[in-house]
């Protein structure tokens, strides 16, 4: 069987196609370098646990304790008592140093992309995941949008302004000082 040759507007037209259909992700033409928004984990760990939503959790948890001990529930008292230490201990991690942010983020994820196509960015992720950056990237802080989701104080702002001034404690440090 002979095959036709395929003339040369058809070989045109295919790679052009191809060419346009591969400069799109998700329907966004790609245009420059690669733009990734990052953030300082540190900062969002400061805006939720200022955050309305944190302190009424922990006020629920502070009365769901006293009525375990008003109730004699020994199992129940010990379950809360020691979320407190451990709770204390993650934040620390996560507002001083690198802990991860992932359960937090969690709870904005849905807002997220709002924020990634605001700042025109494909990816959002820690700054201090990037282990490496070539530089053909273009990073792009979205720390405060992220914050402001958290719908932060006047003293809040300041607080978080005032972290990423700072370079993190490193984990290693940070850990004997939880013990203490």
């Amino acid at each position: 069987m002979r095959h036709k040759p395929i003339n040369l507007i058809t070989a045109l037209l295919t790679v052009g196609a191809i060419a346009i259909w591969s400069s799109s992700v998700n329907g966004q033409s790609v245009r420059g370098p690669l733009r990734i928004g990052t953030y300082d984990s540190r900062a969002i760990a400061v805006a939720y646990a200022r955050s309305g939503e944190y302190q009424n959790y922990v006020r629920g948890l502070k009365a769901e304790l006293e009525k375990a001990k008003a109730a004699k529930d020994e199992r129940r008292v010990k379950e809360l008592e020691t979320w407190g230490p451990v709770t204390q201990a993650r934040l620390h991690e996560q507002g001083f140093s690198t802990g991860s942010v992932k359960n937090i983020m969690d709870r904005i994820k849905d807002s997220v992309p709002g924020i990634a196509r605001e700042a025109s960015v494909s990816m959002i992720l820690s700054k201090w995941e990037v282990v490496y950056g070539d530089p053909s990237v273009e990073y792009v802080d979205v720390t405060l949008p992220l914050v402001k989701l958290f719908n932060p104080d006047e003293r809040t702002l300041r607080i978080v302004e005032e972290v990423s001034k700072h370079e993190p404690i490193p984990l290693e440090k940070l850990e004997p000082e939880l013990k203490k």
